[in-house]
């Protein structure tokens, strides 16, 4: 089970319902501003596509979740859009795609220490992993995040939607007891899971019996489904038995062709185990029809399989023959198929990602300086601003304003191109000069601003003397023979209480008195 989606009202059922909510989920898309209202309503209209058969669609309003969630910065919301892309493509089986989302949402939701998020990629993944028959690495998912101080994600919830530990206890009782049934565990982790088992079944069972919320009452099909898996491993098929048929009646009283199909194909399986093969033949056969009526082709073909095993059982090999050839070249165009919309879905996330990239370029290139590409003066001001934030909590910095000598005399005399690549070649030798967190920005012509994080005074003018003497130092006759250059620095300390425009005032005054002392010098305001 993955409790990622809402679970859909009983009257959803009916596809023109599901199709009414996506319209309504889009239109309350127009005028929201905040950006995770806005990330939630396109997770809810991925699932809302994917409750329709929508692939497309559930893709592109996946990845704009994505697109906004990592905007927005919430690791968690981020993790959570990751899971709605690996849920998407967990529908076109493209299993290494989705693993990939999963690995990313459980690094990011860990990184940020978000316990329910770890929870809640731990519990989707088993759900993604239940469905390719992946038992073992069910089992041993959830006990890995039961031994994890995550486990207490498990007891979140949020409105509408199951506790996350509703999800779990499903999962593995399901994966747990299917891989013990088959030997299918790793012996270190038999005891383990032997021990959690009846813990999780007493909750699935109080599910059953005790107060139950709408959300809870909606899930009896597949704590059901846990439950007979629990009492065939336990050796009690007649109530295994009745527990399957229980679950056909609830999902023909639901109106739903697809858990109607998957009701019936249990109760086969369940008919296996006890040679009830003539049993075994007429569920697969009516889940058979089941899944067509649903358009599930793939789930027609599990239980196509079942039919046909059932028929060998019985010494109907002919038929079992016919039943396997036609099985085997409807599985042919169901992989081309397959194949075909998993390639367009990748498509569609490979252009995301690559407007993503493009975007983030953009938004780097909008804060640089074209020609020498510095910081410009947008991104110093945004700098500038975070420094004062900083100095305001007592950690002062220091700022310097630094203008290139006679710069004009440079243009004049050696022309716009020497001018230009002497600006260039001044930012990399100053640039060599300071720390990665410090901030050179180009803030105009041959102006520039010089920011250092956590430098006191005397720090900042040793720093700033450095940088002079590098300039002045410097061998500029590769550009021009004639050429010497330097720069004159006026610096101030920034501290609590300061604007940006004080600060750079003060700046300025001490820069035009580095001037007024004959420049390539150093002056504090």
């Amino acid at each position: 089970m993955t409790p990622e989606a809402t679970p859909p009202d009983p009257e959803l059922t009916d596809l023109r319902a599901v199709e009414r909510e996506l319209q309504d989920t889009l239109a309350a898309m127009d005028g929201v501003s905040d950006l995770r209202q806005l990330t939630l309503l396109r997770r809810d209209a991925t699932y809302l596509a994917l409750d329709l058969g929508d692939l497309q669609a559930a893709m592109t309003h996946a990845v704009a979740c994505l697109d906004l969630a990592r905007t927005s910065g919430d690791a968690g919301l981020t993790a959570r859009a990751h899971v709605a892309v690996a849920l998407v493509m967990l529908d076109v089986y493209d299993d290494l795609g989705a693993d990939g989302h999963f690995r990313e949402a459980d690094a990011l939701a860990r990184a940020a220490g978000e316990v329910r998020d770890v929870a809640l990629v731990a519990v989707n993944a088993s759900h993604y992993e239940l469905e390719r028959g992946r038992n073992a690495a069910v089992a041993a998912r959830l006990l890995e995040l039961l031994r994890s101080p995550f486990r207490a994600g498990l007891d979140s919830a949020e409105p509408g939607v199951p506790p996350l530990s509703t999800a779990f206890h499903i999962n593995f009782v399901r994966g747990a007891a299917l891989a013990l049934q088959a030997g299918e565990l790793p012996p270190e982790l038999v005891e383990e899971a032997r021990a959690q088992l009846p813990v999780s079944v007493r909750e699935l069972r109080a599910m059953q019996t005790g107060p139950q919320e709408v959300a809870v009452l909606r899930l009896q099909p597949e704590i059901l489904e846990s439950l007979v898996a629990w009492e065939l491993l336990s050796g009690r098929v007649p109530v295994a038995r009745a527990l399957a048929t229980e679950r056909v009646r609830l999902a023909r009283a639901s109106g739903s062709q697809q858990a109607l199909g998957r009701a019936l194909l249990d109760r086969a399986r369940v008919g296996a185990v006890d040679a009830r093969w003539a049993d075994m033949e007429r569920d697969a056969a009516a889940a058979v029809g089941a899944f067509q009526r649903a358009s599930l082709d793939l789930l027609a073909a599990q239980a196509r399989q079942v039919q046909a095993d059932a028929q060998a059982r019985q010494g109907r090999f002919e038929q079992a023959f016919e039943v396997q050839r036609d099985l085997t070249r409807r599985l042919e165009g169901l992989y081309r198929e397959y194949f075909q919309q998993g390639a367009l879905l990748r498509e569609i996330e490979r252009q995301a990602s690559e407007a993503e990239v493009r975007a983030e370029a953009f938004a780097e290139a909008a804060l640089r300086d074209p020609l020498t590409g510095a910081p410009n003066r947008a991104a110093a001001m945004t700098h500038l601003e975070t420094l004062l934030t900083r100095a305001a909590g007592g950690h002062p910095s220091a700022a310097a304003l630094l203008d290139l000598d006679h710069f004009k005399g440079v243009n004049d005399r050696y022309g716009h191109v020497v001018g230009d690549a002497v600006l260039v070649r001044a930012v990399q030798v100053l640039t060599r000069e300071i720390r990665d967190h410090d901030c050179l920005a180009r803030f105009g012509g041959e102006e520039f601003l010089l920011l250092l994080s956590g430098a006191s005074l005397p720090v900042a003018r040793r720093v700033c003397e450095r940088l002079r003497a590098a300039l002045d130092a410097h061998d500029w006759t590769d550009i021009h023979p004639e050429l010497h250059v330097t720069a004159s620095f006026g610096l101030t300390v920034l501290t609590a209480g300061d604007e940006p425009t004080q600060a750079l005032q003060a700046a300025d005054q001490a820069l035009y008195a580095a001037k007024a002392a004959g420049r390539n010098t150093v002056r504090e305001a």
